[in-house]
């Protein structure tokens, strides 16, 4: 009987299959992303149209808060012709990561491809023709 049991235990460990292509789950810990903070919007390039915008630090604040998940945004770029994202607001915030591609969602829609290194990190929308938004400490 132990050998039954045995050989039964046995096959059930390789009977399950996953055949999901996709895999998406939510960060559970953000703060680990290392985005809770103050990051100032520097450079938007690409677009359809190849622009290049240079701003001051300052001028464009967007403030990461992981207990929230709010990100409040500072824009005093007066410039309308100027691609610079989101306006003055606050606006909720999620990060999702899809096959290993880290995705910032603002007020439910992706805004782009998140990518986090050390002072600086960027949104990538240019799978589709968008911008690069690089942002700074």
């Amino acid at each position: 009987m132990k050998y039954v049991i045995g050989i039964l235990f046995f096959l059930s460990l390789f009977s399950c299959k996953n055949d999901d292509n996709e895999i998406t789950v939510d960060v559970p810990d953000p703060n680990s992303l290392g985005i809770e903070g103050e990051w100032n919007l520097i450079a938007v390039t690409g677009g359809f149209l190849g622009v290049d915008h240079i701003f001051e630090a300052g001028t464009i604040v967007w403030n990461f808060d992981e207990t929230s998940k709010t990100i409040d945004v500072v824009n005093n770029n007066t410039d309308n012709n100027l691609e610079d994202s989101l306006s003055t607001g606050t606006y909720n915030y999620s990060i999702q990561i899809t096959n290993g591609v880290q995705e910032l969602i603002v007020n439910e829609v992706s805004i782009g491809n998140l990518n986090i290194i050390n002072t600086k990190f960027t949104i990538d929308e240019q799978f589709r023709d968008g911008f690069l938004y690089e942002f700074t400490r």
